[in-house]
């Protein structure tokens, strides 16, 4: 397929960036006993309410939060063993208003 003048092919992903101190993240590295990560991801960005219907006419249908517009958050091992970062990844998608802990 071809390119956009001025992009290269290439099988390397993009470097990541956590999105709080910027340092840049690799993935996970795993060996035979043991793994580091190297990165956390979250999936957010705007929703909306949507509806589905499982089964035949008589079951209930089931509404859930669409996400329209992914936007990833990236989080490096050190950012993410902040108590107060580890807090708002853990309160996130909660009530409004809710308590984190």
């Amino acid at each position: 397929m071809p390119q956009p003048i001025g992009q290269i092919e290439s099988d390397v992903a993009p470097a990541r960036r956590c999105n709080r101190c910027g340092a840049a993240v690799e993935g996970t590295r795993h060996t035979r006993t043991d793994y580091v990560v190297g990165y956390y991801l979250l999936h957010t960005g705007p929703t909306s309410e949507a509806t589905i219907r499982r089964g035949g006419d008589d079951e209930m249908p089931v509404t859930y939060r669409r996400l329209l517009d992914v936007v990833e958050i990236v989080g490096c091992p050190r950012c993410f063993g902040e108590p107060e970062v580890r807090r708002l990844w853990a309160a996130f998608g909660g009530p409004p208003g809710g308590d984190p802990t």
